[in-house]
This record gives C-alpha cells, structure tokens and sequence, in this order.
C-alpha cells in the first residue's frame, strides 16, 4: 500500500531556508553590536517549530471503521492492511468491543487504557440492576468476567494505561488476543487500546476498529466520537444479509458526531453471503451478482430517502454520501490469494456455494472480494489530503522570506541613517535632536489615551455580544432529542402437525421460531458527553473570535504609528521623520499581544460516571437531562466568569502596554542616538564598517 510521507521537494526546501539563515546569523554576528540580531534568531527557530510540527501531526491520515457487531470489520481490517492474516481478533461481542487503533511505530507494541475508577464503579452500579437493557446487561458480563479470571479490576485501575514492547511482530500478534480478543484475560478491564507495528505501508496512518457508536458503554462511545470527529475517512459496514436495515441507519445516520467527518463511505460487507442467498435461483454467477448489487442498492436507496422524508433533521450531505455503495468480501479476496488445498472448512463451503455454476476462478474472486476499490478509495483520499497539505506546505518558504526580507530591509535603512548622520551631523546635532524627541515624545501621550480609551469601549460591546452567543449555546447544548431505536424479539409458537386422514399424527406438533420488531424512544448518554465537549470547544471558539475582532494588531500598529509621528514637531530642524518612523516601527513590532486560552477540563466524568448507553426510562431520561442542563449550567457561569476575569486581565495588559509604550520608544530612540554618539569618536572608520555591514545585508540570496 502506497503511503504518503514528507516530500524530498519540501525537505529540500526547508533545509536549504535554515542552512541561509544559518549562514546570514554567522555572517552578519561580527557586526552584533551594530545590528540586533534576535528577530532573525526567533524567525529560524520559529521557522522548524512551524514545520516540524505541521509534519507530525497534520499529515497522519486518520481513518475509522464503523459497523455492529459481526459486520465484519476486523476481517475487513485483517484483509486491507495485514493481507488476510488474522492480527486482529474476530467474533468479539457488545462485553468485550474495545476501541482499537493501528499505528506504525519501530517497535511492536500495545498501549493499553484502562477504565478509570469512576468508570469501572459506574459498571459496578450498572451490574446490580436486574434489567436486560444492554449496558446493564453488558456491565453485568463485564464484572462476570473479571472475576472467572481472578483478576483484582483496581490493580489495572490504577495504573491508568501500560506500554507494552514485544520482540517481535509475530509475538505482538500471539499476545494481542489477552488484551483485545473475546477470551483475553484483560479484555474486560480495558477500554481502548493502540497497537504500534512496525510495518512500513501504516506509516503517516492511524485506523481504528471502533466498538461502534451504539455501544452500551458511554465512556467507549465517547471516545469513538472523538476519534472520529478527527477522521478524514470512515467506512461505514453493513453485511450483506440484513444490509442497512433500521438499526444501521439509526447507527449511521443518527449518532455519528454532529462535526468532522469530511468522507464517509457505505461498505456492503459480506457480499459472498448476499450472492449465495441469491446464487441458487440464478443462471450464472454473473446474473447472480448484477441481481443481488441492484436489490441491495434499490433498498438502500429507499431506506435513505424514506429516512430523510420522517426526519426533519437529518444530515443530508452525509446520507447522499452513502449513495455509491461499496461491495466487498473478504473472505473471496483472501480465498484468490491462496491455494485451494489450504482453505479453512469454511472457506471450501464458501468455495463450492460460489461455484454452483462452474465458474469460479481467481479473477471472480478478486471481483467478488473487491478491496482494490476500497484501496482506490484509500489513495484518492491520500491524494487530496496530498494536494491540501502541499498547498499549505508550499506557503512556508516563501512566507518566512517575505518576513525576512522586511527585517533586513529595516535593518538596512537603519544602518544607512547612521552613516548618513555621521556624515552630516554632529555630536552636539545628534544630542540636540536626542532631546527634541525626548520632550517631543510627552505630546503623543493624550492621543494613546483616546486610541486605548477607544478600544476598551470595543472590548466591552464585544464582550456582552460574546455573552449573548454563549447563553444561546448554552440553551442548545442543555437540551437533548429522542432517537427512535428498534429491538427485536425472537418468540417460539407450538404449531400443531395433526393431519385428520392420518390419525398416527394426532396431537403432534412442532415449535417455530419467528421474529418481530419493536420500536422505542430513547436518550443516548454519548450525546450528553459530546455536547459538553462541543459546548466548551465552541465557547472557546467564540471567545478566541472576540478578542480577534477587538485586537486588529495591524491596525492598531498602524494607528500608534501614525500618531507617534504625526505628533513630532516636523518643523524643527532636528526632526528626521523618517528616521524617528524606522525606530518607532522598531518599537511596535517587539510589542506581543496576549492570548487568551480557555482550559476546561474534568467534567464529561460526571455524565458518564452516572448514565450509560441507551436511556429508555422515563425517570432516567429526566434525570440524564437535568445533570446535563446542571452540567451546561455550570459550565456556563464558569466560562462567563473566566471571560469577564481575562476582559479585565486583557485591559489591564493594554493599560500596561499604553504606559510602557512611550518609555519603551524613548529607550530605542535614546539607545540608538547615543550609539550614534559613540561612533563619532572614530568617525571615518565607522563609516566604513557600516557601507561594509550594508553591501553585506544587500548581497544575501534571498531566492
């Protein structure tokens, strides 16, 4: 599998950028005294923090499987990324789903999350309660069975999370089962887990076989939506036999987080067990396989639109994107890719089902298999992500040079000031101006008061703006819809067998087994959670966005600026306007604006601590909704109340700024002009040294 990385291009680039400004730093650090050379230190340093850390983190393509249980996505995995080896566990059950995600990494390891121990006394709580309700039902199995395995669930607890390294791929392979299979002895303690292979194709990728989003344990499901909010592709699976049906769509449409997710693809998965249900009643197997893809397509698209007409607030982009189903087998592509003499009992059924006809070969199995389209999907995806990253890549270079550009310019004017003053001018001129600028300096301090005086107006009219939207997120995020879900139930009839011409069957009879569903109304406690997160994450959007409308550091730049010098007395012969612009641009752009950051950590454990999986409860719903609105609540009053301390934290900075600023550009200018002075005393010489420190800031390569 073709994999993206870093490109030769861009490393190139990067390193020829750093090895100039390297070079620039040793040519000009003899002339240190002359020039400052910190802001061409800070671009180069800021310039691989830059880099390095789009690199890591921006370029990993994350991809998610979703699908119920036994829908076939740890064999789909075991298919796409380990060429039919069986690395990851099959036939897990609801008690034992484990988030698990698949890195690359040198060494073979698994990272190991345990629940923590709010979590696991929540289970605990939730094994005591006689009801079949699944996370009650799952709690139980779950407890169950840490103790069949004599396990102490607190000494795992407490740890929090373990790294384990195996010695080898292999041996990762044999031991992954305690930690994520059905039967592992660990399995029930862990909630997620990160297997790290040192496999080269999984480079720059993170996968993971999600649990599923409808599984009884809420701090599981809210992980998975985590995960998958950051995906920027999630195969969705449906097995052929029951494809899409209610449950699916509910599972799909209904409790995918509400953002990310930028591709979701509808997989039809177990398409060998579709085509033999077909297979019997058909000429051939290509009829068979055209009959049973249009069935399963005509369905698909008549659930979906059906589902979009009954639900007013169904996400429509994302069912449109389930209209190009994906079919695909598995078992046919690992069964191509082996001798017919090693199949599984399984697989040689599998085999002769398919065969009805006498037309199976190696490409009909590749065909029913079907993964290249999966991989095909997989590279597009690589490619735009590709196309985006190098867009973005691309801006850097030229980024960091235009800012480089701009300080060595400065620079320049700056040095050719002073040659130009020690040509013309004097000791006595130089001091005289000195302290015309110094007394000039006390006039601007009215106009920063109207300037300051200006902006806090603008702080507190965005503020109460940025509150008005905080209470109109905290009454949307308080409040919670019912999903409709539906059970269904297996009965036995006795059914009398009695023929009336044939007394010796009198009185027999025969039990069947039939099926109905039921629907029901219920509330998802991964909802609350993910509108707790999605509460604090777009406050702190909306705060971030206020202080951005308030602070247009440019533009207030600007306006400093053009008072400082509009507010020296030109007229006077001692005035060099353009000198004193250069020294107070100096000044502005050493001036840091703050950042006002939003931590609100800890409280999604009070949810998931009291509510799991699905609410279907009348009591319960009410309590689950009166934490949350409490939670919100809270929330709310503490985020208003850390915005109204960082408002006048902020203003008290910019008042600090305000005083500071004059003092802090009567110290450049006064630094400057007695540098000026000194020079004086070896006039002609340093002259010289400065046409020499100028020719060399020209001849630097820029290109």
């Amino acid at each position: 599998m073709q994999v993206f990385t870093k490109s030769r291009d861009d490393e190139i680039a990067f390193l020829s950028f750093i090895d100039k400004l390297d070079k620039m730093i040793e040519t000009l650090k003899p002339y240190s005294v002359d020039v400052d050379l910190t802001d061409i230190e800070s671009l180069r340093k800021s310039f691989i923090l830059k880099t390095e850390d789009f690199f890591r983190e921006e370029r990993k393509l994350n991809i998610g499987i979703i699908g119920r249980v036994k829908a076939g996505k740890s064999s789909f995995l075991n298919t796409f990324l380990f060429d039919g080896q069986d690395v990851l566990p099959k036939a897990v059950t609801p008690k034992t789903a484990t988030l698990t995600k698949i890195e690359y990494s040198s060494e073979n390891s698994i990272e190991i999350e345990y629940y923590t121990a709010s979590e696991w006394r929540a289970l605990e709580a939730n094994a005591k309660v006689n009801s079949e309700l699944g996370e009650f039902k799952v709690a139980r199995e779950i407890v169950d069975m840490v103790k069949e395995r004599g396990l102490n669930p607190y000494e795992y607890i407490s740890r929090g999370s373990e790294s384990i390294i195996f010695e080898s791929y292999d041996k990762l392979m044999e031991e992954l089962n305690q930690y994520v299979g059905e039967n592992g002895k660990y399995t029930p303690l862990v909630k997620s887990a990160v297997l790290y292979v040192n496999k080269e194709e999984l480079r720059e990728i993170s996968i993971v076989d999600t649990p599923g989003l409808n599984d009884p344990i809420a701090s599981r499901t809210d992980k998975t939506k985590q995960f998958i909010e950051l995906c920027d592709v999630v195969f969705f699976l449906s097995k052929a036999t029951g494809f899409l049906d209610t449950n699916d769509v509910n599972l799909l449409t209904a409790q995918l987080p509400h953002k990310g997710v930028k591709k979701l693809v509808l997989v039809c998965s177990r398409f060998d067990d579709g085509l033999r249900d077909t297979l019997w009643s058909r000429d051939s197997l290509s009829q068979a396989k055209a009959d049973t893809k249009k069935k399963l397509l005509a369905h698909a698209e008549k659930t979906l639109e059906e589902y979009k007409k009954t639900n007013y607030n169904a996400n429509v982009a994302m069912i449109d994107q389930c209209k190009n189903v994906i079919f695909i087998s598995s078992m046919a592509h690992n069964m191509a890719n082996k001798d017919p003499k090693d199949y599984t009992e399984q697989e040689r059924k599998v085999y002769n089902d398919l065969n009805t006809h006498n037309e199976l070969s190696k490409e009909e199995l590749l065909n029913i298999g079907n993964i290249e389209a999966i991989r095909k999907i997989f590279r597009e995806t690589v490619a735009k992500k590709e196309a985006m990253l190098e867009a973005k890549s691309s801006t850097f270079v030229p980024t960091a040079r235009e800012e480089l550009r701009n300080k060595l310019l400065n620079m320049e004017k700056i040095v050719e000031k002073r040659i130009d003053k020690l040509k013309t001018s004097d000791k006595e001129e130089i001091a005289a101006q000195k302290k015309a600028i110094a007394n000039q300096i006390n006039t601007i301090n009215a106009n920063l008061e109207s300037i300051f005086g200006e902006l806090y107006v603008k702080i507190e009219q965005n503020k109460s703006e940025a509150l008005r939207e905080l209470r109109s997120h905290n009454r949307v995020y308080s409040q919670l819809n019912e999903k409709e879900g539906v059970e269904t139930h297996f009965e036995t009839a006795k059914r009398s067998t009695s023929k009336w011409f044939m007394p010796w069957t009198w009185g027999s009879s025969t039990r069947e087994v039939y099926s109905y569903d039921e629907k029901y109304y219920y509330l998802d406690a991964s909802d609350a959670l993910e509108n707790i997160r999605n509460f604090v994450n777009d406050s702190a959007d909306c705060i971030e966005k206020t202080f951005n409308k308030v602070m247009d550091v440019a533009a207030l730049k600007r306006q400093l600026l053009n008072t400082v010098v509009e507010n020296f007395d030109s007229s006077k012969e001692e005035y060099d306007p353009a000198y004193c612009k250069l020294l107070v641009e100096q000044t502005l752009n050493s001036i840091e604006m703050p950042v006002i950051r939003i931590d609100v950590t800890g409280v999604l454990n009070t949810v998931a601590s009291q509510f799991s999986g699905e609410i279907r409860d009348s009591s319960m719903k009410a309590s689950l909704k009166s934490v949350l609105s409490k939670v919100i609540g809270d929330l709310f009053d503490e985020i208003s109340r850390k915005f109204s301390d960082e408002v006048a934290s902020f203003k008290a900075k910019l008042e600090k700024m305000k005083k500071e600023f004059s003092q802090k550009l009567l110290k450049n200018i006064n630094e400057e002009f007695n540098l000026v002075i000194e020079k004086f005393e070896d006039k002609e010489n340093e002259i010289e040294r400065y046409k020499e420190l100028v020719g060399k800031i020209r001849r630097i390569d820029l290109s």
